[in-house]
């Protein structure tokens, strides 16, 4: 209780009039907290925040005072990302900035860069700058153009302030707007030129502000390439840095190259294959360096590319994540182990695992062979949210392999877990788990028939009421992917249980046209080859319905995706049923619109146009011994029932035309050709 009472009278003495009590409460309240999260906390309660601030927005406070009270906001900055909220709104950033003003004290100004630094942490204390960055940003040039005096740019206090400033101007970078902000300052030049300047902590500032500076903006890693050091270019100064022993220096050299590479600036993938992988893999086997940012690092180097993917795989990325997942497996129970990084760790491994695996079938089969399964599985029982939709994105990348859904999957226990992360309470968790099943219900895959067991239908059908659109268009997808290739019986289960009305208020969901796609999708697979599946369409929603429907997704202004599936439910009822391909034949706007889409500058919208074509035209008449014998007169057998309909349109012409056509695409040439069967001129 007397320690209490003790730090409320050192809060209680920041607003003595006597200098030198401020002064001295300043420093004792600084070293307390320095390092210490308790006491932090205990200042905090006591309300320090007003009564430091104020001290330093007065313009007649010593700069001693101010030093001291400036080191008191830097500590208190690095508690937490709320602490650092409450220290944004009360306006301290404002002081902070007013001390790093060309002419400042040495001391002062690199007290305040250090706060700035603290402060610019967290990610929401960026964002939250933003009327600051235009002051800001020239102060701190002011700074690092100190840099230039060779003679001083060793000095501690100089270097210490050319660092701190140039680490401010890289957590600065956090829009694109902000990033041509500081590169038209001049500042790259600047910052290339330390490159080479031979001491670690400037080339580490330096490197992380130009990654900052570069990342996902294309103009300026085009810039950058184009930067000549004395003897080098930009990329092979950093290519250098990526082969230099300091951990620190490679991994950040390695993040600069990994902007470029991403922003397919210049042809860096020998050098991405030769230096950058090897140099992380390297990373990833240092001890004591923290492997999260290499692990994140890796992740980002391979996204959507697949010769790097190949390369990563190839110097041994895929085993050595797998082998961090194994030791930190091994630290669950143990003591003095930070498991709020581990679990961090863990997420990590998975992400950057599932980017490598995402298209390349050696890599999937090389981390099926590591066991990967085994963790994943594990990993969807996790306690974290974040570890269980990192599993499923990983494991959904894995299972696009044919044969390791076939071979690896059924045996590895996933369906369990999956299923019922289907119902997890949370979002992230269920998108991700909803996304994974659909590949494991693709009709090669094993684990159909136990999922059917299992209650999945029931899930899905749970699942379209969901809130969120993307956990929907998942069980709309699951949905189609399970009719295709079932019998009537199964098809008869799903659907009453998941309802044809539901599908057909989902096809016409306003401005969700990816709900659209997939509702329609899955009554194109409905009524497949099953005259159960197009009774049940008809009889639930009427002829006026379904035709509405069909005439809305072959609108000129529908999505190609959503045409492809409108035409192929017209085809899979045209084919299937005379009867009901005559309801088709007798809109005249319908069938007209069909005619239309077969010269689609889409080849999927084109070819599923001609294939209704082909399926209306199947329909032929019978021949006069097949005839009821009431005296009906019909032509002679063979000929097109609605051949006529179809001639009307200038269809063969049209055909004829597009046969013409010496860069039509052969697979909409083939489907001419068999709809070209069905005129009278062209069977002779």
């Amino acid at each position: 209780m007397a320690s209490t009472q003790q730090h409320v009278q050192f809060v209680q003495q920041l607003q003595s009039p006597n200098p030198v009590e401020v002064y001295s409460a300043l420093r004792t309240i600084k070293n307390a907290i320095i390092g210490s999260t308790t006491k932090k906390s205990l200042y905090f309660k006591l309300e320090i925040i007003p009564h430091v601030t104020s001290l330093l927005a007065l313009d007649d406070t010593d700069v001693q005072i101010r030093v001291q009270a400036t080191a008191v906001i830097s500590s208190l900055a690095h508690k937490d990302e709320e602490a650092a909220r409450q220290l944004l709104d009360s306006g301290v950033v404002g002081s902070l900035i007013n001390q790093i003003a060309p002419g400042a004290d040495c001391v002062l100004t690199e007290a305040s860069v250090r706060a700035l630094n603290a402060l610019l942490s967290y990610e929401s204390i960026k964002l939250g700058v933003e009327k600051h960055v235009g002051l800001m940003v020239p102060y701190l040039l002011s700074i690092i153009t100190e840099a230039k005096d060779t003679s001083r740019v060793y000095e501690m206090r100089a270097h210490a302030r050319i660092e701190l400033a140039i680490l401010v101007l890289g957590k600065l970078c956090m829009t694109e707007a902000r990033q041509y902000t500081i590169a038209n300052t001049g500042v790259i030049d600047m910052l290339a030129s330390l490159l080479p300047c031979g001491y670690p902590r400037l080339q580490i500032a330096a490197l992380k502000a130009l990654s900052a500076l570069s990342y996902e903006n294309m103009e300026i890693c085009g810039a950058l390439f184009l930067v000549k050091l004395k003897h080098k270019t930009y990329a092979e100064a950093i290519l250098d840095l990526a082969r230099n022993q300091d951990p620190d220096i490679s991994l950040n050299a390695c993040m600069c190259i990994s902007n470029m590479s991403r922003m397919r600036v210049g042809d860096l993938l020998k050098d991405i294959q030769t230096v950058v992988v090897p140099a992380l893999v390297k990373l990833l086997k240092t001890p004591g360096f923290s492997a999260l940012q290499v692990v994140q690092s890796l992740g980002y180097l391979c996204h959507e590319d697949a010769d790097i993917q190949s390369a990563a795989k190839n110097a041994g990325v895929i085993s050595e994540l797998i082998k961090i997942l194994s030791v930190i497996e091994g630290q669950v129970d143990a003591d003095f182990v930070d498991q709020e990084y581990n679990m961090r760790m863990v997420k990590g491994v998975f992400l950057t695992l599932g980017t490598i695996v995402s298209t390349n079938e050696e890599c999937r089969r090389k981390a099926v062979e590591d066991q990967a399964l085994v963790y994943l599985v594990r990993a969807m029982g996790h306690s974290d949210n974040g570890v269980k939709a990192a599993a499923c994105l990983c494991t959904r990348y894995i299972i696009r392999s044919v044969s390791i859904c076939r071979t690896h999957v059924p045996e590895s226990g996933i369906l369990a877990p999956l299923l019922a992360l289907l119902q997890d309470k949370t979002a992230d968790v269920q998108v991700t788990a909803s996304a994974t099943l659909v590949n494991l219900l693709t009709d090669f895959s094993p684990l159909r028939a136990d999922a059917l067991k299992a209650g999945l239908v029931d899930i899905l059908a749970k699942l379209l009421s969901s809130q969120n659109s993307t956990v929907c268009r998942n069980a709309l997808w699951s949905i189609r992917n399970l009719l295709v290739g079932i019998d009537d019986d199964t098809r008869k289960e799903i659907i009453e249980k998941i309802k044809i009305e539901t599908l057909f208020s989902l096809s016409s969901a306003p401005h969700e046209a990816f709900l659209q796609e997939h509702a329609l999708g899955a009554l194109r697979n409905v009524v497949v080859d099953s005259m159960l599946g197009i009774n049940a369409v008809f009889d639930t929603m009427g002829n006026d319905r379904v035709i509405a429907l069909l005439r809305q997704a072959m609108r000129s202004d529908a999505e190609s995706a959503i045409k492809v599936h409108g035409l192929y439910l017209a085809n899979n009822i045209a084919v299937r049923s005379q009867e009901h391909c005559g309801i088709i034949v007798g809109d005249e706007w319908l069938l007209r619109s069909i005619a239309s889409h077969v010269t689609n500058t889409s080849s999927e919208v084109a070819i599923a146009a001609l294939w209704c074509i082909n399926s209306i035209a199947s329909h032929r008449v019978p021949s006069q011994s097949q005839q009821e014998s009431d005296g009906e007169s019909v032509e002679e057998a063979g000929v097109c029932r609605y051949i006529a309909e179809l001639s009307a349109l200038d269809l063969q012409a049209t055909l004829e035309r597009m046969l013409d056509d010496p860069h039509l695409n052969l697979d909409v040439r083939d489907r001419v050709r068999s709809c070209l069967d069905y005129f009278p001129e062209a069977e002779t």
